[in-house]
């Protein structure tokens, strides 16, 4: 079988590209496993799922920066790599089909970890307009908890650093006129070349460890 599948049949007979029979395929795997829950099958169709990825990489087959169509793609396979490894912990995710409810517009993707109604986590891109990465598109991740100045926000505050050392990373705040309208976030920014590059595994890899790490400080501070 050749590396390339540019020719592929698919709707209406039509080539697609390396990037998406592996979007294709990786839609078609969930569904296949909800109604075959067989471990041995995911773990080989995971096998399958990653080697398709390095091969659209070697060819250079990767989405247009900026296409939103894309972008919704890739946060939808960062979502089902991280609810499959936050299942490896014992967390249960819930990512609501709609985002309305809590507010969200455009490509975002709210996540569930948490009992607390207004406590929860978000993934998404945005371009700070001051700060340090003034001007940059970063991929974002927020830990949100907006109308919990004092039952969540401060506490959490108070670990921040030991949060940031078990992490590896640093996390960044709303600017304080944010914060005044009563949202309170702490952040963590991610290059956006992981969308560029496709690289859903990392950045699963980054949003399990954030939610875990940040979990088990809100628990400790009895936030479930």
């Amino acid at each position: 079988m050749p590396a390339s599948f540019d020719q592929t049949p698919y709707r209406g007979g039509r080539g697609v590209s390396n990037q998406e029979f592996v979007k294709y395929f990786t839609r078609r795997k969930e569904a296949f496993l909800q109604e075959y829950n067989e471990n041995s099958y995911k773990k080989v169709l995971n096998w399958f799922e990653r080697w398709l990825q390095e091969e659209a990489v070697k060819t250079g087959d990767t989405p247009a920066a900026g296409d939103l169509g894309d972008f919704d793609d890739f946060l939808d396979e960062v979502l089902e790599r991280t609810r499959e490894r936050l299942g490896e912990w014992g967390v249960r995710m819930v990512s609501p089909s709609s985002n309305q409810w809590l507010g969200l517009k455009g490509s975002w993707r709210c996540i569930k970890v948490l009992e607390h109604r207004n406590v929860f986590y978000r993934i998404g891109k945005t371009r700070p307009r001051k700060g340090t990465y003034q001007g940059h598109e970063l991929l974002v991740l927020d830990l949100v908890m907006d109308g919990q100045k004092k039952q969540v926000f401060l506490p959490l505050l108070s670990r921040k650093k030991e949060v940031e050392r078990e992490l590896g990373a640093a996390l960044e705040r709303e600017l304080p006129k944010v914060e005044a309208t009563g949202k309170y976030r702490l952040k963590m920014f991610l290059p956006f070349q992981l969308v560029e590059r496709w690289e859903t595994d990392l950045a699963a890899q980054k949003l399990t460890s954030f939610i875990l790490v940040t979990k088990k400080a809100l628990n400790k501070l009895g936030v479930v």
